[in-house]
């Protein structure tokens, strides 16, 4: 389903924790776009840890765009005083030194963080641009079908495609994926 921003924004930021989403972007202006309102939402109005995990923008370039413009937010306050925002390459978390399988034991190690700063939950944003990039498309998909579709915790995990790296999926493969996430939306 095709969602101008703000609405994808606020329709994942409604959602129940558990929810599993998919979201294809059009461009780099778009996402940030995206997690602008996101962000801003879930720290300020939800009280939640945030982990965003960009691919093709570094966590400084993340940082300028979350403290700059309409949609802003004081990074120096949620990021080192409140410690409720985490910027994390995407490289460094799909394909650092961390096995996969060890995903879940490490969102829960987050949300029992969050839980007890007395944080509501976590939501974790994170662009998945570093398995295209190493040409692993397949681990890829086998990644995210090895996540559940709903967690049994307060997480919310967004997965964030670029379309063109999204495009490079199989027909079979896009759809797979789709079908595993709660929801799925274009912005």
């Amino acid at each position: 389903m095709t969602m101008h921003v703000e609405n994808a924004s606020n329709t994942i930021s409604e959602s129940d924790y558990g929810t599993h989403t998919l979201v294809v972007y059009q461009d780099l202006e778009t996402l940030r776009e995206f997690y602008s309102y996101y962000v801003k939402k879930r720290v300020e109005e939800k009280n939640e840890v945030i982990q965003l995990a960009p691919f093709y923008e570094t966590e400084d370039s993340v940082r300028k765009s979350l403290s700059k413009g309409q949609i802003s937010i004081d990074i120096e306050k949620w990021e080192k005083d409140e410690k409720a925002l985490i910027i994390i390459d995407s490289l460094k978390k799909y394909l650092g030194i961390e096995l996969l399988e060890s995903d879940y034991n490490s969102n829960k190690n987050l949300v029992e963080y969050a839980k007890a700063m007395g944080k509501s939950g976590v939501s974790i944003l994170g662009d998945k641009g570093a398995f295209p990039y190493r040409h692993r498309m397949e681990d890829l998909v086998n990644y995210e079908l090895s996540l559940p579709s709903k967690y049994d915790m307060d997480l919310k995990r967004v997965c964030l495609y670029h379309k063109k790296d999204f495009n490079r999926l199989s027909e079979d493969q896009k759809q797979k994926l789709v079908n595993h996430h709660l929801i799925a939306i274009k912005i």
